[in-house]
């Protein structure tokens, strides 16, 4: 790889309804770009929905040039799953992701749990906070991390491209010190202590 070639981590908050996505720069450990991506409502054939997700996956990554030094990191299922057939249309959502990633040659990294991010990003750990209050965190942590959000706006900041965000700031850590130390990507994925506290991913910012 060239010195100059900057490896990227795109992070995907999977969603039939809106996915947020945040591209990473992994040396820098910054979001660089981010947006959503939302299929046609449920008044659309589901067929129809897959399809046209896809199309604009592949459209997103095609425009953003990724490749194979590149990275990309899906958040995973959360642990306890109260609608079966909802989680089952994200899990396709993922896999389409996934798919395209490896087809453009960007190495697909293992998902992330929801909880595991809330743990370590965001310090939340015994009883579960409400939904709301967790967003709400979540938001003021990216903001806090990275000031430079605010300047996009808040309508433009979504929730989904927050939840990316985060998603992106664990895995770009974890890819951090799989490329200083060698250690392999999948033990690092796998680890349960990993991040606790840990702040790796305030080195480079």
């Amino acid at each position: 790889m060239s010195p100059n070639t900057k490896r990227r981590l795109l992070a995907v908050d999977p969603s039939l309804t809106c996915t947020g996505w945040a591209v990473f720069d992994v040396a820098k450990g910054r979001p660089t770009e981010f947006g959503v991506i939302k299929p046609p409502g449920p008044t659309t054939h589901l067929t129809l929905r897959y399809d046209w997700l896809q199309n604009e996956v592949v459209k997103v990554c095609t425009e953003l040039g990724l490749g194979r030094e590149d990275f990309v990191v899906c958040e995973g299922p959360a642990p306890l799953v109260k609608n079966p057939e909802s989680s089952l249309r994200v899990e396709r959502v993922r896999s389409i992701f996934e798919a395209v990633a490896r087809l453009h040659g960007a190495k697909v990294l293992s998902r992330l749990n929801p909880r595991t991010v809330q743990t370590e990003l965001l310090g939340l750990r015994g009883k579960q906070m409400k939904r709301a209050d967790v967003k709400q965190l979540a938001r003021l942590t990216a903001l806090q991390v990275f000031p430079e959000l605010a300047e996009s706006g808040q309508k433009k900041l979504s929730q989904d491209i927050v939840d990316a965000i985060l998603v992106g700031m664990l895995a770009v850590s974890k890819v951090q010190i799989h490329l200083k130390t060698g250690v392999s990507l999948e033990l690092l994925f796998q680890s349960k202590n990993f991040g606790r506290n840990n702040r790796s991913w305030r080195v480079n910012g």
